[in-house]
């Protein structure tokens, strides 16, 4: 015959389950929440790696900064899909933004479900987050066919004069005023491919008529090129390999005045 004694016992061990069950659910409900809860994002936007925009600034060569960087649009709210771009020229996994109690996640998605845990993302200031182990910074590219805008907003806008006087504008749309006939210029910003052993940009009257040229920063100093050719690929009817050539513009950019 079962006393009092075991009677309480048994209660207490089938008390302890049953809270420990209820514990598994609530925190199982939970995980579940935070991976299906639409949330704003109040840090929405274009976000570059540090160290490429350090680089830019302090060697104005985008073939220089292209390797190992990063950038990401992250979207208005969790939930939504966006892809981490390498260097310009791969995309990585699609990824979605979770808000998970007092910080945010970056997740993986494959077939429409969430897969792994890619990075936590820290948010240090308006214009600045820590995603993994890397920095990035915001900035405010306009859209084009071809993506952003990116070496347009900070390399490239602002006016510049050539030897004559000449007063040029690079607008960051795009558009060119005052350079020969030229209406729009597109600098290249991946390159890794054939025929990019030197920063080009390029300039025309539409984006399908672009006369490339070879460039170089001396502080504020931008001299255009020409290319050589020293390898041409006539199966696939192009250059392969190149060169700086002669020299054909050289203008001075101008202060901004703050």
């Amino acid at each position: 015959m079962s006393t009092i004694k075991d009677i309480v016992f048994a209660f207490a061990i089938g008390l302890m389950c049953s809270c420990s069950s209820i514990d598994k659910n609530i925190e199982q409900t939970s995980v579940n929440n935070f991976k299906t809860k639409d949330t704003t994002i109040s840090f929405t936007g274009y976000w570059l790696c540090k160290d490429y925009i350090e680089s830019i600034n302090n060697f104005k060569s985008p073939k220089k900064a292209q390797y190992n960087s990063k950038f990401i649009f992250i979207p208005d709210s969790t939930i939504k899909q966006t892809m981490m771009i390498g260097n310009f020229h791969e995309g990585g996994p699609i990824v979605t933004i979770l808000s998970n109690g007092d910080h945010y996640e970056l997740w993986e998605i494959q077939e429409d479900s969430l897969t792994q845990l890619v990075d936590k993302i820290e948010i240090i200031d308006e214009t600045n987050i820590k995603i993994g182990d890397r920095y990035f910074i915001k900035i405010n590219p306009l859209k084009s066919d071809n993506g952003s805008r990116i070496l347009e907003e900070i390399l490239f806008k602002g006016t510049y004069s050539n030897e004559l006087g000449t007063s040029i504008e690079f607008k960051n749309n795009g558009q060119i005023i005052g350079l020969d006939n030229f209406k729009i210029y597109e600098p290249i910003i991946d390159y890794i491919d054939v025929g990019m052993q030197v920063d080009q940009i390029g300039f025309g009257q539409n984006k399908n008529e672009l006369e490339y040229f070879g460039f170089k920063f001396n502080k504020d100093t931008l001299a255009l090129f020409k290319l050589n050719c020293l390898t041409f690929d006539s199966a696939f009817n192009c250059c392969v390999d190149v060169q700086l050539g002669q020299q054909t513009h050289k203008l001075w950019k101008k202060k901004e005045i703050r």
